[in-house]
């Protein structure tokens, strides 16, 4: 390393918990790691450091583990152009010594945790949803029959949606079915064609959104989380976007707690035919042309806007995608008892999955009697 009383220090720091070996240059360290079969932890220098990471990430047994390079307060930045080459972190020097021990600490039980789940065996095959042939049979069959006895209300809906506000008569929205599969999804007009631009303005007033206290974040430069308060860590892991710099942790934390889905009560986007189209579900009549060719199906989870899947990737979410996308689906004909409120994004994602995990023939023929009567219900879903 560039300064020996830094590397006397960390080993100093580090050696309270494991065994340390330092390398005199690049060549040396590659030398020692072509022939060694463990190591928990690498820290290098900023000089040497992009170049020695790109090194050890071309060699298969080290490339999950952590790689830290050292610098000093106001050079943090050095973690946003060296992560390309495959640095994990950075150790503020400046510190004191236990901060620097909490990090080295969290990447070496971080390490033991990666190696006992790799020691645990290949992860089992996932095997992508195929939509059963009775399932297709029905979709073909009761699709292509309602299209041809429903034409003649389609043409004048049409008509009417022309004659009541500019803009095309199909909307067509990126959706994503099952297996995450995105495609165009068709629904008559609603809303004014400017809708897509105003969705930024109106985030504040969907309905789903749950309020939470403010939290505590420093100085506004720098956010962390209670946890690396707490620890006396500078952060476990540093996320940099442009001159905002945000904890890792922190930043999940928010994002997770987002609303998955939006709706908005007295939508000022909505159209006056609108409106009805959307009380009668009339405008959902152009989506068995998707279920014709294939992108969906009868009943089955609703296909979800982009911005709104990609909040729902995580393994617990993520279940609902492996399933039929669909129609009308379990969630939409699930009655509110009365004084309950509206149905929160985690028990429509929660009855998604139920749908994806226990469809039958027997389940499909339940949904679509119940989504006749759900058409005129009164409760919020």
């Amino acid at each position: 390393m560039e300064d020996d009383l830094i590397a006397n220090r960390l080993a100093t720091i580090a050696g309270a918990t494991c065994s340390i070996v330092r390398f005199r240059d690049e060549k040396d360290a590659e030398k020692w790691l072509t022939d060694s079969q463990k190591v928990d932890l690498i820290i290098s220098d900023k000089t040497s450091g992009p170049a020695m990471a790109t090194m050890v990430r071309n060699k298969p047994d080290y490339q999950l583990v952590p790689f830290l390079i050292t610098c000093r307060f106001g050079e943090t930045h050095l973690l946003k152009t060296t992560l390309v080459s495959g640095v994990t972190d950075i150790l503020v020097i400046n510190e004191e010594n236990y901060k620097l021990q909490s990090k080295i600490d969290y990447y070496l039980r971080l390490n033991s945790q990666v190696q006992n789940f790799q020691a645990a065996g290949p992860l089992p095959t996932v095997h992508p949803f195929k939509l059963p042939l009775w399932k297709r049979f029905i979709d073909i069959s009761v699709s292509l029959t309602i299209l041809i006895l429903l034409s003649p209300v389609m043409l004048l809906v049409s008509l009417l949606i022309f004659l009541d506000s500019r803009g095309p008569i199909i909307y067509k929205s990126k959706r994503a079915g099952a297996n995450f599969h995105v495609f165009d999804m068709y629904k008559f007009r609603t809303m004014s064609v400017e809708a897509d631009q105003m969705l930024g303005q109106l985030s504040s007033q969907n309905i789903y959104v749950q309020t939470k206290p403010e939290r505590e974040v420093g100085n506004g430069i720098m956010k962390l989380c209670s946890s690396c308060r707490e620890q006396g860590l500078s952060c476990q892991r540093l996320l940099i976007d442009h001159n905002r710099s945000i904890c890792e942790k922190l930043y999940l934390e928010e994002t997770e707690g987002s609303a998955k889905f939006m709706k908005f009560r007295n939508d000022p986007r909505i159209t006056r035919f609108g409106t009805f189209l959307r009380n009668s579900s009339i405008d959902e009549l152009p989506q068995l042309v998707n279920i014709l060719l294939g992108d969906m199906s009868l009943v089955g989870n609703r296909p979800l806007p982009l911005y709104e899947a990609e909040k729902l990737t995580s393994d617990e979410f993520s279940k609902r995608f492996a399933g039929p996308a669909g129609l009308t689906g379990l969630w939409q004909v699930k009655k509110r008892a009365k004084g309950q409120g509206t149905m929160s994004d985690r028990e429509r994602t929660l009855l998604d999955i139920e749908y994806s995990n226990n469809f039958s023939f027997k389940t499909d023929l339940q949904i679509i009697w119940r989504t006749f009567f759900s058409l005129w219900q009164k409760e919020n879903v």
